[in-house]
């Protein structure tokens, strides 16, 4: 058993027998040239490998400030700070619900100065314990690991600046701001020339190595509008970034294109909200809020705010959730990335087609709702009109039969059939 009091080094000779790629990684790291040791970072598991679970060795961001103070505050500050796994989760600055940035139970217990620890992010709720590690934790732990983007043991630096770390959570259909930029023109240039000829991730979102990633980004997660003053500072601080190697008036107009672009969105993804809660006011969603699993959170109602689950859904919903997660944020941050395609194939194009969609299955779901309606009234004697007697659903399928058959027989024409079907119909008040 390995003693507190000693070094990295005599850790490394039993860990270079058991797992020798984490020693070399070390031996080669700033951490070891500069008597950082075990000990240090994994504190008294170093002496005690039998510790219970939830005091293993993970190192928190909070232990990398006691060194690295200035960037562990810019980190924290930042986008990447936020607190995804306790509070509001992923939705801790969505502006609009129960709770927004400035409300104290956002963060903390009720009237507690205690930080929140259960998590109130539905889709995570929603998830396998499996899922909730790897496909939720492994990248919404970044507030409290370093080790996200630098790795565990080799202070490498070229490791975290390198854009395709940003990719292992800056991709795919939610938020492909690594595809994005890797085919603009700026992605395209930087793999010719490298980082000093054309920007990356770093140049635009981390400028002289600031751990603030949102700096220079003027609105919320999912598009929320920031106050007039913030926004401007944030505006002016990336058009200082831009004009490196562009004109302001360029830089300027280019921003305000995608501004424009993200509201224009907006208003696609307001109509379809719209049509959805209409159709649940009306009793026309398949299956109804009610019929179908609770919301972790918030039971058994409609749900399409920030909060919405992509699972046990109507088509509809189905529809919107696409808009809103990946066809949305696909228009305009492929327009702020600089990148054509992005902003009008992946993103504006699918999200009016979805909203199309949408539209026309509303008016679908309303008709086959009206004649439900009527059918209901046959089967119970209701609203008869000039229905000839007897003629209920049941006969009503009866006579359409008989009428097909004698079509499909010869014995009436395409025009007969045509006009005895409408006829039988319109008796039947369909």
């Amino acid at each position: 058993m390995v003693s507190a009091a000693e070094s990295g080094e005599a850790c490394a000779t039993c860990h270079e027998r058991t797992t020798p790629v984490m020693v070399h990684h070390w031996r080669l790291s700033s951490h070891a040239k500069e008597g950082v040791d075990c000990q240090k970072c994994h504190g008294d598991y170093v002496s005690n490998h039998d510790l219970p679970s939830g005091t293993r060795p993970l190192v928190e961001a909070a232990l990398c400030a006691s060194c690295h103070a200035v960037r562990a505050r810019e980190h924290f500050a930042g986008k990447h700070g936020i607190g995804f796994r306790a509070g509001q989760a992923c939705t801790r600055n969505k502006g609009t619900g129960s709770a927004s940035e400035s409300d104290c139970g956002t963060c903390h217990e009720p009237d507690s100065g205690l930080p929140r620890e259960k998590a109130e992010c539905a889709r995570f709720l929603a998830q396998s314990p499996e899922m909730q590690r790897q496909g939720c934790n492994a990248c919404h732990q970044i507030e409290n690991r370093c080790d996200t983007c630098h790795t565990a043991h080799d202070t490498n630096l070229e490791t975290a600046r390198d854009p395709s770390i940003c990719a292992t959570c800056h991709m795919g259909p939610d938020h492909a701001q690594y595809e994005m930029w890797k085919t603009s023109k700026h992605g395209i240039l930087h793999n010719q020339f490298g980082s000093g000829y054309a920007p990356d991730c770093m140049t635009c979102h981390m400028p002289d190595g600031n751990h603030d990633v949102s700096a220079g980004i003027s609105m919320g997660l999912a598009g929320q509008p920031y106050a007039e003053e913030k926004r401007a500072t944030e505006r002016a601080g990336m058009v200082s970034i831009c004009m490196q190697c562009h004109t302001k008036a360029f830089s300027e107009k280019a921003l305000a294109d995608a501004d424009a672009i993200q509201k224009q969105s907006k208003a696609l993804l307001d109509e379809a909200a719209a049509i959805i809660r209409e159709l649940n006011d009306e009793g026309l969603i398949l299956p109804a809020p009610g019929d179908r699993p609770p919301h972790p959170l918030s039971g058994p109602v409609l749900e399409i705010g920030p909060q919405m689950l992509y699972e046990n859904l109507s088509a509809v919903e189905a529809e919107f959730f696409r808009m809103k997660k990946f066809h949305y944020v696909t228009a305009y941050k492929g327009a702020f990335h600089q990148n054509p395609d992005y902003a009008h194939w992946y993103g504006n194009a699918p999200l009016k087609l979805s909203l199309s969609w949408i539209r026309s299955q509303a008016e679908l779901l309303r008709k086959v709702g009206r004649l439900q309606g009527r059918m209901d009234n046959l089967a119970v004697g209701g609203d008869r009109g000039d229905r000839g007697p007897g003629e209920g659903p049941g006969q009503l399928d009866t006579s359409l039969r008989q009428l097909k058959e004698r079509f499909l027989s010869g014995k009436i024409s395409q025009d007969e059939y045509d006009r005895e079907r409408a006829a039988i119909l319109d008796r039947s008040g369909l």
